[in-house]
Parts: structure tokens; C-alpha cells; sequence
């Protein structure tokens, strides 16, 4: 059962910049930038591993590994609006593809910090999911939008929308093979789009940082006993 922290605004570094980007001047930020997993699909290509669940693992960690990606708003009837909490743990929803109708089944899947754990349950969800017509099945609050367009190579990706949301939109897209001082690259563009309250450049940079270095990491462990 997922669990919430109401912010304590009057000792939260943040609050300021809180109140600027919802009360007055409410808008989002994003940033798209290549993250380099050559290591990551040749583990994955070498090891049988999915590599779309590996993706959808990393950027889960990478965000569950900071507040700023796990705000929300609660409602509290001593106050005269929504104050800002912060889940203990968020979910991936994604999306699966339908070839035959070109549309979608939204699931979602349990996050766990094993790899192993979460990617063996995200695949049992996207089984699921390939049986269903429906647009998406129901989904628990703390969740964040998870997409991958993979027909494509990008350099920009976002939503556009009134009210800005506290919750992360991640999408990732086809890769692109390079050179880079000699050696050859894949290089996958990676978007993260969220509400200027929860973050700024600084995080979506980190966020986009860490994701390629964990990869890297991840890449690494499948050669073990663990993957």
C-alpha cells in the first residue's frame, strides 16, 4: 500500500519555487537529450533480456530515487487548497501496442529495486495487456506516464496541456547509430517532461545522467548469476 508524506512548506527549500510555478505562472519543463546504451542492447541482445522492460526499469529508479519526481497534491480541510505530498514509491504506466488496430492498452507494473523482480511482472503486464481492447486498464494514483516510441529517433518530446502535472512523463524513441572519438554508438533519445513546481533543469539533467550511467551498470550485471 502506497504511503504519502505531506510537505512541510515552511522548512522545504522548494516552496517558493512551489508556489511561483503553481499560483503564479504555472507551466511544465522538459528536456530531451541522447543517452548512449550501446553496452545496455548488446547485454540484452547477448542475454535474450527485453530491452524495452530494462529501459522502463531504469528510468523507474532514476525516479523513484528522488523526491522531486514523486510529488502530488492532498487535499486538507484545514486549508483552502491542495498541499504538496510525496509518495514513498511510483509505478511505471505504459503503453502496449496493438499492430493489428494501431492502438493501445494502457497497464501499469510494480516497481521493485530488483531488476529481476520488476522485469519478470512488467512482462506478465504487457502479456496481459496484449489480450485487451480496452484503452487501459485501471491504475493506482501513484503512477507516472511511461512511453516509447520506437519507429523513430526524436530530439524533442513533451506534453501540452492547461495544468501542468506533478507527475513525470517519460518517453523514449529509436535508436541512431554514431561514432564517437572512433567508436561506434547507439544512441536512444530520452524525454522527460514534468510540472516547473516538482523540478528544474537541474534534476531533469541528473535524471537523464543517471539513467545512462545505470544503464551501463545494468548492462553489466546481466553477464551474472542475477540476469
Amino acid at each position: 500500500m502506497a504511503e504519502i508524506r505531506p510537505i512541510d512548506m515552511e522548512h522545504w527549500p522548494r516552496a517558493a519555487h512551489y508556489r511561483r510555478f503553481t499560483e503564479e505562472n504555472p507551466c511544465a519543463v522538459t528536456m530531451t537529450d541522447d543517452v548512449d546504451v550501446t553496452e545496455l542492447r548488446r547485454a540484452c541482445k547477448a542475454s535474450g533480456r527485453s530491452f524495452y522492460l530494462s529501459v522502463l526499469w531504469l528510468v523507474s529508479a532514476a525516479l523513484n530515487a528522488h523526491e522531486e519526481f514523486r510529488l502530488t497534491e492532498v487535499d486538507a480541510s484545514d486549508l483552502p487548497a491542495p498541499v504538496p505530498a510525496v509518495w514513498d514509491v511510483i509505478h511505471p504506466a505504459h503503453n502496449v501496442f496493438h499492430e493489428e488496430s494501431e492502438t493501445y492498452t494502457g497497464t501499469f507494473s510494480l516497481f521493485s529495486p530488483d531488476p529481476v523482480l520488476f522485469m519478470e511482472r512488467a512482462a506478465e503486464d504487457v502479456e496481459r495487456a496484449k489480450r485487451l481492447t480496452i484503452p487501459a486498464v485501471p491504475t493506482p494514483p501513484n503512477v507516472f506516464d511511461a512511453s516509447c516510441v520506437p519507429w523513430r529517433h526524436f530530439t524533442h518530446a513533451g506534453a501540452l496541456t492547461d495544468a501542468p502535472s506533478l507527475s513525470p512523463l517519460v518517453v523514449w524513441g529509436g535508436f541512431r547509430e554514431t561514432e564517437v572519438r572512433g567508436k561506434a554508438v547507439t544512441l536512444m533519445p530520452l524525454s522527460v517532461t514534468i510540472s516547473h513546481a516538482a523540478a528544474d533543469g537541474f534534476h531533469l539533467a541528473r535524471f537523464l545522467n543517471e539513467v545512462e550511467e545505470a544503464g551501463c551498470a545494468l548492462a553489466g550485471s546481466m553477464g551474472g548469476v542475477r540476469l
